[in-house]
């Protein structure tokens, strides 16, 4: 992988580390409800704290795979695919520097998933 490609995609998974820490510290302290009133406004509350915790969930899941990407980076091993060990396409991680397979595998991986569904 070029170093001007790999040094790019560190500083946008090091920046949206940042907003996503940034953000989930908001949510933490920020997060007030009222559900004080009628049962329309308990369901309501329910409801925006149900939404807030999963956005939260999501959040702390791609905080995960951010990190496990920065660390595959300092191992020596990001962009190697995870099944068959060739090199990940550049433009394939520049969509997503989460991508831990190649196409192939991942095509693979998905109708493997889709026929397990059909039984």
């Amino acid at each position: 992988m070029k170093k001007i490609t790999l040094d790019k995609i560190i500083a946008n998974l090091i920046e949206q580390k940042n907003l996503l820490l940034s953000k989930l510290s908001k949510v933490s302290t920020e997060v007030d409800i009222d559900i004080d009133g009628d049962e329309i406004d308990e369901i309501q509350g329910s409801l925006i704290a149900s939404i807030s915790s999963q956005l939260s969930f999501r959040d702390g899941q791609k905080l995960v795979q951010i990190q496990n990407a920065l660390q595959r980076i300092e191992d020596g091993n990001f962009g190697t695919c995870e099944n068959c060990e060739e090199q990940i396409s550049e433009k394939r991680l520049e969509v997503n520097p989460y991508f831990t397979t190649c196409i192939s595998c991942a095509e693979e991986r998905e109708l493997a998933d889709k026929q397990r569904k059909r039984f």
